[in-house]
């Protein structure tokens, strides 16, 4: 993606007490995370013949649900041209990235034979006919793509580094050899993403009456695009908001506001679909009695879906950073429970004799991967071009520090 700015340098400080505390659970996630890889799946993990999947699945897919948006945003501004929202490009390009990749480990985890998770890269181990196929093609397509938009970002931070002109040489010939072909390599990644988030609900329409009859729907591979769409600005405006709020920066409120305001119109379709899908089917008969799986259906709409949507409609949760902050909160809960609710809560094979619920490693090594993905970003914004340019003040990231220590910029909420 091509982008003018220079590369900047956050002078905040990296390790704070928040910072810390991920870091303890990220050391806790790899020491669960070695226990799984030496001692295997019935040591480590809750999951049986019955159960072959667990909440390691239920991250991925919602990993790659808030990864969203990064085919969105640059839709929304290479397709569309809104070049006015181009400073979300590189928030949610890293987003996307370190979603996809954190749910790339989850899934090594979460298999048998780990050791053969490369397979795929041979043709003469292709089976076209399984579903999971198309699932395996689309999760390296799209992460090969994800990386090779990011490799003029890195390029970019040492293609003038005089101190080490040989990588300087390297970095400044890579950048002129992609940048010409980046363009395609971006709609690229829009194809492949739009036909991964499809196949991941198409994976969850074949396990037919396994799956509670509130989400099993012939369009599920529908729907499930429609919540990626739908999770994707909310991430990558909370992602802005929290960044800008971490580097000292003030959050670009009228640009975000201003995009958040289209949000409703999002969130009415796809509760319109889902309502409608459930009239049609005749599924509403299934909210009449209370129970667990009504009550996560009841939370996936009303919390996820009605309330921010509400919410959006108001010009003063749109102008206040911690009110747009938590309804785009909502949002990314909303669809994060609607994956949790397919792929695990609704889910419930024919001889299951009980319901699954994770192993203390299995919590341990979700929460430890996904606290390294918070840390990690953190480290990558503070040292490439991602957050570097917040519009409504017009002042760059590497300006930050000074007008801190002057006093002259209010913190982010």
């Amino acid at each position: 993606m091509s982008h003018s700015a220079l590369p900047t340098f956050s002078r905040v400080k990296f390790l704070t007490p928040g910072t810390a505390i991920l870091l303890l659970m990220a050391g806790l996630g790899v020491a669960f995370g070695i226990y799984r890889f030496a001692f295997g799946l019935q040591a480590s993990t809750n999951m049986n013949q019955v159960y072959p999947w667990g909440i390691w699945i239920v991250a991925d897919v919602s990993f790659i649900a808030l990864a969203a948006g990064g085919f969105v945003t640059a839709g929304l501004v290479y397709v569309l041209n809104r070049q006015d929202y181009h400073f979300l490009v590189r928030p949610a390009l890293l987003t996307a990235l370190l979603g996809y990749t954190c749910a790339c480990i989850l899934l090594a985890a979460d298999l048998g034979r780990y050791y053969n998770i490369w397979h795929p890269l041979l043709p003469s181990m292709w089976q076209g006919n399984s579903a999971l196929f198309e699932v395996g093609m689309c999760v390296m397509c799209y992460l090969s793509v994800l990386y090779l938009e990011f490799v003029p970002v890195v390029c970019e931070r040492f293609r003038f580094d005089v101190r080490h002109p040989w990588l300087g040489v390297i970095c400044g010939s890579l950048y002129q050899l992609l940048e010409p072909v980046m363009i395609g390599v971006v709609i690229l990644g829009i194809a492949i993403s739009c036909l991964h988030q499809s196949s991941l609900g198409h994976v969850m329409v074949l396990a037919g009456p396994k799956l509670h009859p509130l989400w099993w729907t012939p369009i599920l591979s529908l729907l499930f695009v429609m919540s990626a769409v739908v999770a994707a600005i909310p991430t990558v405006m909370f992602v802005c908001l929290w960044s800008s709020t971490s580097l000292g920066l003030r959050p670009p409120m009228r640009q975000l506001s201003r995009l958040a305001s289209y949000l409703p119109v999002v969130l009415g379709v796809y509760l319109a679909f889902k309502i409608g899908d459930l009239l049609v089917r005749g599924s509403f008969a299934e909210l009449r009695h209370f129970s667990l799986v009504s009550a996560a259906f009841g939370l996936e709409v009303g919390v996820g879906l009605v309330v921010p949507l509400v919410m959006l409609m108001s010009s003063r949760v749109l102008r206040s950073p911690r009110a747009l902050g938590a309804a785009c909160l909502m949002v990314m809960f909303g669809v994060v429970l609607y994956r949790t609710n397919v792929y695990w809560l609704g889910f419930r094979p024919f001889m299951a004799p009980y319901r699954y619920f994770p192993s203390l490693a299995e919590w341990g090594f979700t929460i430890g991967v996904l606290a390294g993905l918070i840390v990690l970003w953190r480290f990558l914004a503070m040292n490439l071009a991602i957050v570097d340019f917040v519009p409504e003040c017009g002042r760059s990231v590497v300006d930050a520090p000074r007008r801190i220590e002057k006093g002259a910029v209010r913190h982010g909420a």
